[in-house]
This record gives structure tokens, C-alpha cells and sequence, in this order.
């Protein structure tokens, strides 16, 4: 049997940059998605200071030009800080990545994440939040592409043919030992600092995200997770589970797991089957300054409380959840 090729990019800034033109151009495809998400508390913290979040959007060219974004964020600071963060990064990335949605993907993403990290910043100026700020990973499915934004030590792993995978780089003080040869992952789990992230979102004025993108297939498995699983339960466990399992089981096992490991943090998990990859309707693909312009008047537009419109508008592109405790 032929080998498979992966392709599996990371674009550094100056690279982004030169290929960026004014506008993007729409998938032909999307990809249908099968999910389950859980969080829990843990075993030992007092605050769920994780977050998951995704975005389905029932506008096919909304689905055409920005696909489904899927995200994990696990905040930091004590007390309330760390659960604010999570929520206000993950919000604002959202609305960020659907609000210009002609850009190129990797653009959007880019500013998503500079406008994630500025609200959380601003927010941490507040008193009793100083130094509070959070991880952030996510992900765009948009037809049989993947692109990634990740920024901290939450994770995304994809599984295919049944061999999971690690897609982000552990923006942490041993996951960069280890990259150097400084440090094995035995030595890494045991180290004290295993804590120390070395790159998040919201504690400086800005933050360089690593951009990746990856071709997808149908079967495909995406798990994004935050290092209450990472951190206590090994990579062959969470293969074996995704490899058994469908997405919801999958997540209420992985976080049973976590806990009966100890549970020393909270946990988030967010795993998301590709069932098929299918083609856009025609409409979906159009390409004018007319369409363009709509869309985007469409995705930024306030929505006045009076405007007979708003209730339809609002609710138009949720997807609902599948598991939320």
C-alpha cells in the first residue's frame, strides 16, 4: 500500500505576510463534523478556570469561507482571573474570526488571537487581576483543511489510521527542553517546573501565535484538550480511547480518566470526528464584490434590540453542544 503524505505547515510571520492579498477565497467542501466536549473541576481545584467553545456556522457561505471553529482555553491568576480570562478570550476570538470573514484564514486567525489577547490584557488591568491570563488553542475546519492558532500548553492532537499525533508545540519551560535535548519527556513529567508556560494570552500587550495548517480526511479524528488530561493521562491512553470510542464517549472516559489519576487540575476535552467531507452548493462559492461585501456587512452589523431581524441573526450560527457539565 503507497504511503500517505501529511502535510503539516507552520507559517512563520514574514511568510504569512507575503502571501496575504486583500481577500481570501472560499472552500468547496465542508466537512461534517461529529462532536463531544466536558469539562470538570478536578479533584483538587476550587474554580473551573477552563473553557471549551465551537462555532457551527447554518449560513453555507459563512461555512465556505470561515468553516467551523472549535476552541480550548485554560485561564490563569486565581480566584475568579483565571475562568474571566478563559471566557473573555475565547468570546472575543470568536467574534474576531467571523467578524471579517473575506480575509485570507490564517490572517483572521492571526488577528483573532491579537484581539483575544488585547481584551484580555485590558481586562487584567482591573484590580485583584493582575497577571491573569490563559492558554488558547484552536482550530478552523473549513472544507478538508485544518488550520491551527495555539498559543500556551493546551494541546490538539489528530488521530489518523489510528495513530494519534500531536500537532502543537507546548509553549512551556520543559516542553522547550525537550525540543532542545536538554530535557526526555520521563524527565519532563517529573520536572517542578512542568507548570511554567512560557508564551499566553492576555499577560503581555501582544502575543506571536504558532499558525499551522493541515489537510484533512474523512475519518479523522481532532482532540483538543487542556493539560488537567495532557498532563496525567499518556498519549497511548488517549489513543487507545479515541481509537474505541465515539466523541462523546470518548470525553466522558478521558475525563473519568484524568480524575481517577488524581484530577490535580481542571480538565477539558473536545473531540471532533470528520464523518464525511461533501460539497458546498453554488452558492456558497460566490466569489463577487458583491457577495464579499454582504458577508461582511452581515458579520459585523450591531444588532438593535428593536430590529425585527435580531432574534433570527443572533441564533442563526450557534451550534449547540453536545456534552456541557
Amino acid at each position: 500500500m503507497a504511503e500517505e503524505t501529511e502535510i503539516t505547515a507552520r507559517f512563520a510571520r514574514e511568510e504569512l505576510q507575503a502571501g496575504w492579498n486583500e481577500r481570501g477565497s472560499p472552500a468547496r467542501h465542508f466537512a461534517r463534523l461529529l462532536l463531544g466536549a466536558k469539562t470538570d473541576l478536578g479533584c483538587v481545584r476550587e474554580n473551573n478556570e477552563d473553557k471549551f467553545e465551537f462555532y457551527i456556522p447554518s449560513d453555507a457561505r459563512v461555512l465556505a469561507w470561515r468553516g467551523i471553529a472549535l476552541a480550548v482555553s485554560d485561564g490563569m491568576g486565581g480566584h475568579a482571573a483565571g475562568q474571566i480570562a478563559s471566557e473573555l478570550a475565547l468570546k472575543t476570538f470568536i467574534e474576531s474570526y467571523y467578524g471579517a470573514l473575506t480575509a485570507p484564514v490564517e490572517m483572521a486567525l492571526r488577528d483573532a488571537v491579537a484581539a483575544a489577547n488585547q481584551a484580555v490584557h485590558t481586562a487584567a488591568s482591573v484590580a485583584g487581576r493582575e497577571g491573569m491570563g490563559c492558554t488558547l488553542t484552536a482550530a478552523a475546519v473549513r472544507g478538508n483543511e485544518l488550520f491551527v492558532a495555539h498559543v500556551g500548553d493546551s494541546r490538539l492532537y489528530l488521530l489518523r489510521d489510528g495513530q494519534l499525533r500531536q500537532l502543537t508545540d507546548d509553549h512551556s519551560w520543559v516542553g522547550e527542553q525537550v525540543r532542545r535535548g536538554a530535557l526526555t519527556e520521563e524527565e519532563a513529567e517529573l520536572s517542578p517546573f512542568r507548570n511554567v508556560i512560557t508564551r499566553a494570552i492576555g499577560t503581555a500587550p501582544s502575543v506571536e501565535p504558532d499558525i499551522l495548517r493541515e489537510e484533512l480526511q474523512t475519518g479523522d479524528t481532532l482532540l483538543l484538550c487542556s493539560d488537567g488530561l495532557s498532563g496525567v493521562v499518556r498519549s497511548e491512553q488517549i489513543e487507545a480511547v479515541l481509537n474505541e470510542s465515539g466523541p462523546s464517549e470518548a470525553c466522558a472516559q478521558l475525563i473519568r480518566m484524568a480524575l481517577d489519576a488524581g484530577g490535580p487540575d481542571n480538565v477539558t476535552v473536545l473531540v471532533a470526528r470528520v464523518e464525511s467531507i461533501e460539497p458546498l452548493p453554488d452558492e456558497a462559492l460566490e466569489d463577487s464584490e458583491d457577495a464579499s461585501g454582504a458577508l461582511e456587512d452581515a458579520s459585523t452589523k450591531p444588532l438593535a434590540k428593536d430590529e425585527p431581524e435580531a432574534p433570527k441573526r443572533r441564533r442563526g450560527l450557534l451550534g449547540s453542544l453536545l456534552h456541557r457539565d
